[in-house]
């Protein structure tokens, strides 16, 4: 299996974060990527099951990293979608849920 992500270890990039007090998305970094993770689900699951949902099929890839600026191991695991490659890129995604979220 072959794992290809969006960003590698020593990638500089941008996020996106929602600040709670403003209720408003906004743009932080610059952000140096020091830990990538990937989680990949793939079972058929328990024939029949339907109670339990751990045991039900399942599919999903989970793609998130950590950044030595905020903390590594147990620090800010930032998902995929909302970091960018620019600053530029960060901030319109932020104004584009900015303007949903209005």
């Amino acid at each position: 299996m072959q794992i290809e992500t969006k960003f590698s270890n020593g990638d500089t990039v941008y996020g996106v974060q929602h600040e709670y007090i403003t209720d408003k998305w906004q743009v932080i970094g610059p952000m140096t990527i020091g830990q990538v993770r990937v989680e990949i689900t793939d079972s058929l699951g328990v024939e029949g099951e339907e109670i339990f949902s751990n045991y039900m099929a399942q599919k999903e890839t989970k793609e998130q990293y950590m950044c030595i600026e905020t903390g590594i191991g147990t620090g800010t695991l930032h998902d995929a979608d909302k970091l960018f490659d620019t600053k530029a890129a960060a901030k319109c995604e932020a104004d584009s849920r900015n303007v949903i979220a209005a």
